[in-house]
């Protein structure tokens, strides 16, 4: 776990913890098991042998509520362990408009917990595009 942990920061300081500010090429990851589209910035990824860091996007068909926010897209920086099939979430920022221009919550995680995603969620949506091309480790 410290090993996470100690990665999990260097990842953090290679990244910038703010939302994309260069153009993103967003890659189309599919659909959440609610038809939500999800993307991933392939472009922008950050790799270090089993472990990834990305930022994914999630428009959703219906905005939702979050908290006092009427929320219609969402972007998150994560970490995903190809080679145990976890996700991590680093910063979450939550768009009142589908473009991500206006935004309306923006969260950053204080501890980085990895953790299995529950199947059709938008993390592993993402996860199975970004880990697809990561070889397997040895056993």
């Amino acid at each position: 776990m410290r090993f996470a942990a100690a990665l999990s920061m260097l990842f953090a300081a290679t990244i910038v913890a703010a939302a994309p500010a260069r153009a993103t090429d967003w890659t189309s990851a599919g659909e959440t098991a609610s038809g939500n589209p999800v993307y991933v910035d392939i472009a922008g990824m950050r790799s270090a042998g089993q472990m990834h860091t990305a930022w994914i996007r999630v428009v959703y068909k219906a905005p939702i509520q979050a908290g006092n926010s009427r929320v219609a897209s969402m972007q998150a920086l994560a970490h995903f362990d190809c080679a145990s099939g976890e996700n991590a979430g680093i910063r979450v920022l939550m768009f009142e408009d589908e473009a991500g221009e206006n935004l309306a919550i923006s969260r950053e995680e204080r501890e980085v917990r990895f953790g299995m995603e529950p199947d059709g969620s938008v993390g592993r949506i993402a996860h199975a595009l970004i880990c697809k091309d990561t070889p397997k480790p040895a056993q």
